[in-house]
């Protein structure tokens, strides 16, 4: 059938069905079975590499990234095209040190920064975009959203110290004044899909991967696999969310996935046939981020989204900010859910780590102006980590001076957080249990009954720790792991 005479079939069925359904409770889990049986077949279960590195060199590692703001701090001094508007510098909640390394955004500081990166464990850069580099100053870039001098200039200076360091980039597609995912997405009212999104990965793909004078940044752009096992150049989406949606439920949900496929095949189609994929900052369904009416869930939309084959995982910014919780407790406890039930769903998840926020200076006083930056946080951020991140982390960010979102170390609180960001990546604990009953996840309240499992969500460096017993299973083991008995001696292999 054709995909617009199956979309007005699907329509007629679901309008047809809801009329006649009392409760919207059991319509939805209905419309599930009705939707399932029109060849929108979700995958049964994701390919072990699936949201992992797939760049040469890097295949099959978990993404250790942090997202980044290119360029110098916005001091007022202009340094490109584009002059800034003002200095932010007094606004700054934690202050890089030393200022100058971290600031001044020489040749020799970037190779620094770029030094100190590595040596914490991160191989890709979620560098921050905010549009088209043909955008007037005022539009997009210096405009005063970001904090530091984001500019077309300084992320070329940023591919090419980051080819010379070896260390991978995504860009991550920002909000601005002038343009948001949400008020196009998935089509524009002309028809058009996503005309805005398009533009700027297209013209990402020019500058970095087409680029005739740089051929070298080609390898730098970070490959990721989707999950039939193809690499797919790897873009974020932040506040991932639409408001150009109809009212039924569950054919918004379909919409909102499919339209992920779409954009990858105008950006091919435009691109001579580069293929990307998508890790979207998925807005919470139960969240406050305005003018959005829908956000996706992963009750709701992830069945849709397993069947869109340029997803590559969940990758949030902050989550926690948009949801009426207060309190680190209760907003460790609510992001800890929210990681959970995305990868419950079934689709990779990169845990999206911040040592806390402070945007006091900036926002105002609100329920959410100040929180973490406390051990508490640091303990409980960690856990999260360490038992859901089978894909990898992102750590929000690392030069967010002005909302105290800092990687680097600073005057005010010496190298805890840029030790504490090490740590993040040193390694992953998995854990196997042969008597173990109800779900496994891996973690030490859901271990894996066997050790296949856990071999197949392991990275190099990781530990797994297997309960005293036999295992009969013969394994050959793909990554250099570290195999810790707990409770006495362990056989593998033998029957």
């Amino acid at each position: 059938m054709e995909t617009g005479k199956l979309f007005d079939c699907l329509r007629a069925r679901v309008n047809r069905f809801l009329c006649r359904t009392r409760r919207r409770a059991s319509a939805i889990a209905s419309l599930m079975l009705l939707i399932g049986s029109l060849d929108f077949a979700t995958v049964a279960g994701a390919a072990n590499i699936w949201g992992r590195l797939a760049n040469p060199g890097f295949e099959n590692q978990r993404i250790k990234a942090t997202f980044f703001f290119a360029g110098p701090a916005r001091d007022g001094s202009p340094r490109y095209s584009c002059k800034p508007l003002g200095s932010n510098v007094s606004t700054y909640t934690l202050t890089p040190n030393p200022t100058s390394t971290h600031l001044n955004w020489s040749d020799g500081d970037r190779g620094t920064v770029m030094n100190m990166l590595s040596a914490a464990g991160i191989n890709v850069i979620a560098m921050s975009s905010w549009g088209e580099d043909f955008l007037p100053c005022n539009d997009g870039w210096v405009t005063g959203a970001a904090p530091m001098q984001v500019s077309p200039e300084a992320q070329d200076e940023l591919f090419d110290m980051a080819t010379r360091k070896s260390l991978l980039i995504a860009p991550l597609i920002e909000s601005r004044s002038t343009w948001t995912m949400r008020e196009e997405f998935p089509t524009w009212s002309d028809g058009r899909v996503s005309p805005g999104l398009v533009s700027q990965i297209v013209n990402l793909i020019h500058r970095y991967l087409q680029n005739p004078a740089k051929p070298q940044w080609a390898g730098t752009w970070a490959r990721v696999y989707d999950q039939s096992g193809r690499p797919r150049y790897a873009v974020g989406v932040i506040h991932a969310a639409s408001d150009n949606l109809g009212s039924l439920p569950l054919l918004n949900d379909w919409l909102f996935a499919r339209g992920f496929d779409r954009v990858a095949a105008e950006v091919a189609h435009a691109t001579g046939g580069v293929q990307v994929g998508f890790f979207i900052d998925a807005t919470p369904a139960e969240g406050s981020l305005s003018h959005a009416s829908f956000k996706p869930s992963p009750r709701f939309t992830a069945p849709f989204l397993l069947s869109t084959a340029s997803l590559l995982g969940i990758q949030g910014f902050a989550p926690e900010i948009f949801v009426d919780v207060s309190g680190d407790d209760d907003m460790l406890a609510w992001k800890r859910d929210f990681v959970r039930r995305w990868i419950s769903a079934g689709i990779p998840v990169l845990v999206d780590v911040s040592p806390g926020y402070d945007g006091s200076l900036v926002f105002g006083a609100s329920s959410h102006a100040r929180y973490g930056l406390t051990a508490e946080w640091f303990d409980g951020m960690t856990a999260i980590v360490n038992d859901y991140g089978r894909n990898g982390m992102i750590y929000n960010s690392w030069n967010g001076y002005t909302e105290a979102m800092v990687g680097t170390p600073t005057v005010e609180r010496g190298a805890q957080l840029y030790d504490w960001l090490k740590s993040l990546n040193a390694h992953r604990d998995i854990f196997v249990d042969w008597a173990t009953s109800g779900p496994e996840s891996g973690t030490a309240a859901e271990p894996y009954r066997t050790i296949g499992p856990a071999n197949d969500v392991s990275s190099n460096g990781d530990l797994i720790y297997i309960r005293t017993g036999a295992y009969p299973s013969a394994i050959t083991f793909t990554n250099q792991l570290t195999l810790v008995p707990k409770g006495g001696s362990v056989t593998i292999g033998a029957p």
